[in-house]
């Protein structure tokens, strides 16, 4: 099959390992599900060994830890990637049952597809790879998201399968309280807020509540604050029009100065310096 790679911050498509471990990498935010076509992989995940060969599924929900890669020299895989946030979105469209395949995922991380569903995969992906090679239209990026939705859901058809039905998943009160936080932080969009301000929203002190997100995630609940707010501006800065200032208020900084360092600081330019950097490129 052709070589085929397609990012755009919220999703990626590519047929590489090297691509592969590349994005697991470089963007922990990103739910990561590689498809094996031919020959084997063993690897490491969250420090046990996983190996996978052909029609297997290994799926890398956000924050697992892949490394050590070795592949047989027939090794070919398809990868498809869906940033956390988008994956948020896509939850509350569901009524919250994504989160259950991905907490099992977490512990389940390799599936067997079946025929069917090995087709269906390839089908996908051929999509995609005729997607790539034509025309670049107005409503390009919105067919992209389409099919990676539908992709999406297809892996999560899979693990759903696996799933024990009758008994469902036991969750510990810190997975609850992460939940929950995350979804008040994805209905903020980025907007800037304390953690004490999402543990009164929560009920709880932001002792309790930046304890549990560590507990759960291994972050901070101010750095999972801070990632969500870094990424909406730089997707303002990025694909927006309005004025820095504009964008300055609308996250809920109080002057320019604040904005600019914490952009600074976060994306090694000024805000300006980073929206006519990303346009040059």
């Amino acid at each position: 099959m052709e070589k085929v790679k397609y990012t755009d911050g919220d999703i990626v498509v590519v047929d590489s390992l090297d691509a592969f471990e590349q994005a697991e990498h470089a963007d922990e935010g990103m739910i990561l599900s590689m498809i094996v076509v031919a020959g084997h992989l063993r690897l490491t995940y969250c420090g046990r060994p996983v190996e996978v060969g052909r029609s297997d599924i290994l799926i890398g929900p956000p924050r697992s830890v892949m490394a050590d890669f070795h592949r047989s020299k027939d090794f070919r895989g398809l990868l498809f990637g869906m940033s956390y946030t988008k994956f948020q979105k896509t939850v509350g469209t569901t009524g919250g049952r994504l989160w259950s395949v991905m907490m099992y995922a977490m512990e389940h991380p390799v599936f067997h597809l079946s025929a069917a569903e090995f087709s269906i995969a390839n089908h996908l992906f051929k999509l995609f790879v005729e997607k790539l090679t034509g025309l670049r239209d107005y409503y390009y990026k919105e067919v992209m998201h389409s099919l990676m939705t539908a992709a999406f859901y297809e892996v999560c058809i899979v693990v759903e399968r696996n799933m024990k039905y009758g008994r469902g998943l036991q969750f510990q009160q810190k997975d609850l309280i992460f939940r929950r936080f995350l979804e008040l932080i994805t209905e903020a969009e980025g907007k800037r807020a304390s953690v004490a301000d999402y543990a009164r929203r929560l009920c709880i002190t932001p002792k309790y509540l930046s304890a549990a997100v560590k507990q759960a995630s291994g972050k901070t609940a101010l750095a999972w604050i801070h990632e969500y707010t870094l990424d909406a501006i730089s997707q303002a800065l990025r694909f927006s029009d309005r004025s820095v200032k504009e964008i300055a208020v609308d996250f809920g900084f109080t002057n320019l100065s604040t904005f600019g360092k914490f952009v600074k600081e976060n994306l090694g330019f000024s805000p300006r310096s980073y929206r006519l950097t990303v346009k040059n490129l």
